[in-house]
């Protein structure tokens, strides 16, 4: 088969270390994108290719076309390597049925994901192309699917780094499952309208941002800095110019139509949706709010129907709530009946957006994030997400997670950059988690709202470690250009933890504030418990909410008084206090207890007085957890619960008891609880007595002689070190 943009090349198995002089255009040439194709999309969409990276190409990138032949994830990642030394390799398209990394081992690296690994494989691994795009990570290969021949299953290696620092930006062109559609036709209409929206020139004036039920606790504080911050990002916004659209859940009763609506206007240019999710489904309502007594029994009536159905046995599960809830047997006798069955399926689907309703959907806007879990199953044979961009409509990347996701994350860092031309490619990089994934074009970008930041694009990746450039962009008015100098700067070793901490002290821009506080975070460091300090008392919600979930992990004596007093504080926003009740747990008993006490005295009025016998409640927590540590030396303590306790140590990072745990270590006989145990002092990394743990697990891993043990300590290690 001829193809002026295939390569053939000799597969290099083994690694190398790959060339760091980013800025030498003369050594590495013009930057280039791997478009790696499976061979019946090469042949049948020959075509529709060649257009696409001839539309790269007039964005001054080399296009490279790499045939995929070799089945093996491994074969793969060896050719970019070979490319990001050789060919100044940008980023990478796969582009159909390319093999899937099944990452095992490496929930750390996920936001949220914490699945026991004892359960089926293709369940308990995380689909991720961090494989393909991270040249640090090390993996070791496990095994080919039987089922799911595309699916290669890899430990992540405790030998190499253990956070996400990808070199190039990847995405996938997969398409999802389309009855009459061959996927064939799919990529080729895909890539004919990716080609078509790149040469539409197309600036960012009108934004979406929508806020499902449950998000973030439905915290009206967040949505409205949200907004506040989105306007400061773009350009037309500031000027009080363009659109800002905002959708909430709680407009309609089912608020499905008017989402759809808003996603289906002809101006739209990015949509950010915040919600919950499935690989078949966006969750956008609960039940409706509403002031009818009629209304609340009818979703009473149905709520006993849906129990009834789900239970093994239903004569038993009628009986237990008509008899325990007093509901009248004329509730649920027609549970079962065909036409009630087919009415509450037909509410369930008024509430959230299905596969089905997306198949003859038309999105406009080029690029969408779904800020939701499960939406980029690509590995799937249908996913949710793929049908953004594969369809009839405008819409060519989506951001969205191939796993669960958390939902305190910072969905809208440096989005701003988007509207100065730089790629979705360029903007997700930095920004990879093992389960965040862009489907579609990672090459799309926005023109350039303003002409002075055309070169950023390049200069992000291919100008990274020039430090009197982002010197000079530090100085910007730009907060995004700042936020992104100061992030650049500090990765080239030229910003130190001091200095960010004065600009998250004093920089008026929340998005700044924001990068100099996440920079501070991402290491362990002398500045960090002020760095959390300083968070707890800003005037910016994220910022804020940031800081009281690090502050849950970090556990210093220096914030305890600070949590306390934000705890009992009448202005603490819903989501900001979620963070800060389950941080006073953690401390020792009577620290927490007296710091409680301390922030209540001297109060007057209803509020305080229901604070003060609330008390109670913290009193119970911390005597629980207490017990429950007490208990890990009780040898017998059932062996399931203390697993629990200890595998619970993976989000709560408790260091009061932390001689305790020593302890344990040393003494256990039983192997198995010993192997989470030194899995979760892996997640420690936030921690203000780290020094302590990376000790102790270094000194236990050359004492212990179970090789797994071992093995698991100098992971932890690794992880809390790098």
């Amino acid at each position: 088969m001829k193809n002026r943009f295939k390569i053939f090349t000799l597969l290099i198995l083994t690694s190398f270390i790959c060339s760091t002089n980013l800025n030498s255009k003369s050594k590495r040439g013009n930057p280039s994108i791997a478009i790696v194709v499976d061979s019946e999309v090469l042949e049948k969409c020959k075509n529709s290719i060649d257009s696409y990276a001839a539309s790269i190409e007039a964005d001054g990138l080399k296009a490279i076309v790499v045939e995929e032949r070799w089945g093996v994830p491994d074969s793969i990642r060896g050719e970019l390597k070979r490319l990001y030394s050789s060919k100044n390799l940008e980023g990478a398209v796969f582009i159909g049925e390319i093999p899937i990394p099944m990452i095992r081992n490496g929930q750390h690296l996920t936001t949220a994901f914490k699945m026991n690994q004892n359960r089926a494989w293709e369940q308990s691994s995380v689909p991720s192309d961090r494989f393909y795009d991270d040249f640090h990570l090390q993996f070791d290969y496990l095994k080919q699917d039987s089922i799911q021949p595309l699916y290669h299953y890899y430990n992540l290696s405790p030998q190499g780094p253990q956070k996400v620092e990808s070199a190039i930006y990847s995405a996938r062109i997969r398409p999802p499952h389309y009855p009459g559609k061959d996927r064939f036709q799919m990529i080729d209409s895909f890539l004919r309208k990716a080609v078509a929206e790149k040469s539409r020139a197309r600036t960012i004036s009108k934004l979406l941002y929508f806020g499902g039920n449950g998000y973030n606790s439905n915290s009206l504080i967040s949505r409205a800095d949200e907004r506040i911050a989105l306007t400061e990002m773009f350009s037309t916004l500031s000027k009080g110019r363009g659109s800002l659209i905002y959708i909430d859940h709680t407009f309609d009763d089912f608020v499905k139509d008017r989402l759809i609506g808003q996603l289906t206007q002809p101006d739209l240019d990015l949509a950010i949706l915040h919600h919950h999710g499935s690989d078949d489904a966006q969750l956008l309502n609960g039940s409706p709010y509403t002031n009818m007594a009629s209304n609340w029994i009818a979703m009473a009536q149905k709520f006993f129907r849906g129990k009834i159905r789900r239970s093994k046995d239903t004569t038993e599960s009628k009986n237990y709530y008509i008899k325990n809830y007093n509901v009248p047997s004329s509730w649920v006798e027609r549970s079962f009946d065909p036409e009630v069955v087919k009415q509450d399926s037909l509410y369930d689907a008024s509430l959230d957006i299905s596969i089905e309703d997306l198949r003859e959907f038309k999105p406009t806007a080029p690029f969408v994030v779904l800020d939701a879990c499960f939406t980029g199953s690509f590995h799937l044979e249908d996913y949710l997400a793929g049908h953004y961009p594969f369809n009839n409509g405008t819409t060519v990347v989506v951001r969205a997670n191939s796993v669960n996701t958390l939902q305190d994350v910072w969905t809208i860092q440096l989005m701003g950059l988007l509207d100065l031309g730089v790629s979705v490619g360029n903007w997700a990089r930095e920004q990879f988690t093992l389960e965040s994934h862009l489907i579609g074009d990672p090459t799309y970008r926005y023109a350039s709202s303003q002409k002075e930041y055309e070169g950023l694009n390049w200069a992000i990746t291919h100008r990274s470690s020039d430090t009197k450039y982002w010197k000079k962009l530090s100085n910007s008015s730009n907060p995004e250009v700042k936020a992104l100098a100061i992030r650049k700067l500090y990765g080239a070793s030229a910003l130190t933890e001091e200095q960010l901490l004065t600009i998250q002290s004093s920089d008026p821009s929340p998005s700044v504030r924001m990068m100099a506080f996440n920079l501070i975070n991402s290491n362990y460091n002398s500045v960090v418990a002020a760095s959390l300090e300083a968070g707890l008392s800003d005037n910016y919600e994220l910022l804020q909410r940031f800081a009281a979930k690090l502050a849950q992990t970090n556990q210093s004596p220096q914030l305890l008084p600070l949590l306390a007093k934000l705890q009992v504080d009448p202005g603490t926003s819903k989501r900001v206090l979620f963070q800060v009740n389950g941080a006073l747990g953690l401390y020792p008993k009577e620290a927490a207890l007296a710091a409680y006490d301390n922030a209540v005295e001297g109060k007057e009025g209803e509020w305080w007085n229901k604070k003060r016998k609330e008390r109670d409640r913290l009193v119970r927590s911390l005597e629980g957890a207490e017990s429950d540590f007490n208990q890990l030396l009780d040898s017998t303590f059932p062996a399931n619960r203390k697993r629990q306790n200890l595998s619970s140590l993976r989000n709560l990072n408790t260091v009061s008891y932390l001689p305790t745990l020593f302890q344990f270590m040393r003494e256990s006989n039983d192997t198995q609880l010993k192997l989470v145990l030194a899995e979760a002092f892996g997640w420690f990394t936030n921690s203000w007595r780290l020094p302590e743990i990376v000790e102790f697990c270094r000194q236990e891993a050359n004492r212990q002689e179970d090789p797994q043990v071992k093995r698991e300590l100098l992971r932890s290690v690794n992880r809390l070190t790098n």
